[in-house]
C-alpha cells in the first residue's frame, strides 16, 4: 500500500497539555519494512545483484525483471539505481504500466511531485484500468482536495475489483475529510470487512471513534496492534485516547502509562511518549517526582522541546523548588520566546 500521503502526530498545545493525535490526513502510518513500496514481480526473495542482473541478462526486453531489480534497489535505499532501472523498463517496453505506476511511487517519495503526476498520467493513457496507477491518482486528488475526481478514480477501481480494501479505505478518508463521520465509518469498516488483516483500516476506524470520545475506538486500535505487536502507532494511539477519554479514570491512566513504557522499550529515543508519561504523573497522578523524570527523558531526546520545559517547570514548581522551575521556563521562552503560558509562569515564580 502507498503511504506517501499520511502525515503522523505531532501536534501541541500550547497550553503545555499533552502532545496527542490529531489527525491522519492520509493513509494509515503503519511502519514499512522498506524506504519505497515499489513491489516486485514476484520471482525470488533472492537479494544478490547477480541474481537479478543474470536474469536481465537472459532476456533483455522483458521490462518486469528491470521492475524486478529496481524494488530490490528501492528496498534498500537505492533510488538513483532504482529510479535508471524503471527508466530501462519504460524503454523497453513504454506500456509496461507496473513501471509506471513505480516510478510514480518512487517519484512521490523523492518529493517530485509534478513528475509523479505526469508518470500517473502516462500510465492511465497506456493502461487505463491499471488498478494501482489509478489508486495512486485518486490519493494526488485527494492529496489536493479534488475530491470528485479522486471518487471518480476510486470507483474505477471498484468496478473492476468490488472487494478492493484500499478503495474503501480511501473513500472513507475524503467522507472523513468532508466530516461526514458517518460515512467515513461505513467505508473504513467495509474496508476490514473485506481484508480482514488491513491494518490501516483499524487504525482509521480506531481515529474516528477516538474523536467521539467513543470507547469502540480502543477495540480497532487492539486489533491493530495485535496485527503489528511492534507498531508504535497502534499503540500510541491507544495510550493517548486512554488518556485524553473522558471521564478520566485510573484503571485508563495505567493501562496508558504501560503502552508509552511499551513504546519507549521499542523506540527509546521517542519524545512524544515520554512527555506524555509525564504528562500524566504532572497533572492525573500529582506525582511530581516521576514527572521530573519523564519530562527529562523527552527533552533528552528532544533537546528544544519548549513544552516538556515548561511543564518540568510546572513540576519543579509543585516541588517547592522555584530555582528549578525558573530554569525551565527561561529554556521553554528561549526556544518559543512567544510562549505565554511560560512567560506567565516565569513572572510568577519571579514574584516576590
Amino acid at each position: 500500500m502507498n503511504k506517501c500521503m499520511k502525515t503522523w502526530w505531532n501536534a501541541s498545545k500550547q497550553s503545555g497539555v499533552a502532545i496527542g493525535l490529531l489527525a491522519l490526513v492520509f493513509g494509515g502510518c503503519s511502519e514499512p519494512s522498506a524506504p519505497l513500496p515499489v513491489q516486485s514481480t514476484g520471482w525470488s526473495n533472492s537479494d544478490s545483484a547477480s541474481f537479478y542482473n543474470e536474469r536481465i541478462v537472459q532476456d533483455a526486453e522483458d521490462p518486469s525483471r528491470y521492475v524486478d531489480r529496481a524494488a530490490w534497489h528501492l528496498r534498500s535505499g537505492r533510488v538513483t539505481e532504482g529510479l535508471d532501472d524503471l527508466n530501462l523498463a519504460l524503454k523497453a517496453d513504454s506500456n509496461h504500466a507496473p513501471a509506471w505506476s513505480a516510478k510514480a511511487d518512487a517519484l512521490y517519495l523523492t518529493q517530485a511531485f509534478e513528475p509523479c503526476v505526469d508518470h500517473l498520467e502516462a500510465c492511465l493513457e497506456v493502461a487505463p484500468t491499471h488498478i494501482p496507477c489509478l489508486l495512486r491518482r485518486a490519493e494526488m486528488h485527494i492529496h489536493l482536495r479534488q475530491y470528485p475526481m479522486a471518487f471518480e478514480r476510486i470507483n474505477d477501481v471498484l468496478k473492476q475489483d468490488p472487494l478492493n480494501h484500499e478503495g474503501y479505505w480511501m473513500k472513507g478518508m475524503i467522507y472523513q475529510e468532508q466530516g461526514n463521520a458517518s460515512n467515513a465509518k461505513s467505508s473504513f469498516q467495509t474496508a476490514v470487512e473485506v481484508e480482514p488483516d488491513f491494518f490501516d483500516g483499524y487504525i482509521a476506524l480506531g481515529l474516528t471513534y477516538a474523536q467521539e470520545n467513543d470507547t469502540l475506538a480502543i477495540g480497532y486500535y487492539t486489533t491493530a496492534m495485535e496485527l503489528n505487536p511492534r507498531s508504535v502507532e497502534a499503540k500510541y494511539n491507544l495510550a493517548y485516547f486512554l488518556q485524553e477519554h473522558r471521564p478520566i479514570t485510573r484503571s485508563y491512566l495505567d493501562r496508558s502509562l504501560r503502552l508509552y513504557r511499551e513504546i519507549r522499550a521499542l523506540d527509546a529515543g521517542n519524545a512524544t511518549a515520554a512527555f506524555n508519561q509525564g504528562y500524566i504523573h504532572l497533572e492525573y497522578l500529582q506525582q511530581y517526582d516521576s514527572a521530573t523524570v519523564h519530562f527529562t527523558q523527552a527533552i533528552e531526546a528532544l533537546p528544544y522541546y519548549h513544552q516538556a520545559f515548561y511543564n518540568r517547570g510546572l513540576a519543579w514548581e509543585s516541588l517547592g523548588d522555584a530555582a528549578q522551575a525558573e530554569l525551565d521556563y527561561r529554556e521553554a521562552l528561549r526556544y518559543k520566546p512567544d510562549y505565554t503560558s511560560a512567560a506567565l509562569a516565569l513572572e510568577r515564580v519571579l514574584r516576590p
